[in-house]
């Protein structure tokens, strides 16, 4: 009996001393918590990029708006990407009167508008030293429309210069002292800009014409020229030659020297007398 009990306590000992051997190895595989004092480090935050309230157009603006609350918003920018003349408030561009269309969405610059006490005619965007002249739009290039608001074009003209000419006021074909039609061919004005077609009001609104015409049947190109200019334009127009327009490219910006065409430059060039006979 008592070897029994001898036993039985040597088995619990053991198992205790197993049972305490694996808390102790449990314990040491636990990494200890960092003390009380040392704190976490912070998540980095991201530094704000500096910007500035710009105006920017709710709709877009034809020329001569004259710019009221509802045409323009504010967002913030990024102050690099502002440009130097932007509005930075709305109070600073209401009233004023566009030079230049505008789209939705674009940022006002104080070049695109006029302070013009709300006036929206021609004058309040037109710039200094320039002036309007209409102009007969009768050629094939007008008729149908091809020339349009910003355009540069050439002026064109055929005119009797050889010999005694006349010029008649009813726009027949001129002829000369021997009843011959000598007529010449030259460039004239170049790289004019067209400022609109079509009746003024039309261009008022907004609205560009696809033609030259309009309900009164008048057919007429506005362009924005000097005050020399403007006389060339009317000597041109009253000489009572032909006279058409050709459309340039604006990457085009230098006048052209051209020679002069007639019958005489014609049969030298393309040969039009048989010279072997």
């Amino acid at each position: 009996m008592r070897r029994r009990g001898l036993l039985l306590m040597l088995a619990g000992l053991i198992a205790a001393v197993a049972a305490g051997m694996m808390i102790f190895s449990l314990s040491q595989s636990i990494t200890p918590p960092s003390g009380p004092g040392t704190p976490l480090a912070a998540a980095p935050t991201a530094t704000p990029f500096p910007s500035q309230i710009v105006v920017l157009a709710a709709r877009d603006l034809p020329l001569h708006t004259v710019i009221a609350p509802t045409d323009v918003v504010t967002r913030d920018f990024p102050v690099g990407l502002v440009p130097a003349d932007a509005f930075n408030s709305p109070t600073q561009v209401l009233s004023q009167t566009a030079t230049t269309q505008v789209f939705a969405g674009e940022v006002l610059l104080r070049r695109q508008f006029v302070a013009a006490g709300g006036n929206a005619t021609a004058s309040a965007s037109l710039p200094a030293g320039k002036v309007l002249v209409p102009f007969p739009a009768d050629d094939m290039l007008n008729a149908t429309g091809a020339v349009q608001p910003g355009d540069y074009v050439d002026i064109l003209v055929s005119l009797p210069v050889s010999g005694t000419t006349t010029l008649p006021s009813n726009n027949t074909a001129p002829q000369d002292a021997a009843g011959s039609r000598p007529l010449v061919t030259q460039a004239t004005m170049q790289n004019i800009e067209v400022y609109s077609t079509g009746l003024w009001q039309q261009r008022q609104t907004g609205t560009l014409p696809g033609a030259a015409g309009n309900s009164q049947g008048v057919k007429v190109v506005t362009f924005i020229v000097d005050h020399q200019e403007a006389l060339i334009l009317k000597y041109i127009k009253d000489s009572g030659g032909t006279i058409d327009l050709v459309v340039r490219s604006n990457k085009d910006k230098d006048n052209v020297a051209t020679d002069p065409v007639s019958l005489e430059y014609l049969v030298d060039l393309y040969h039009f007398v048989n010279l072997s006979r």
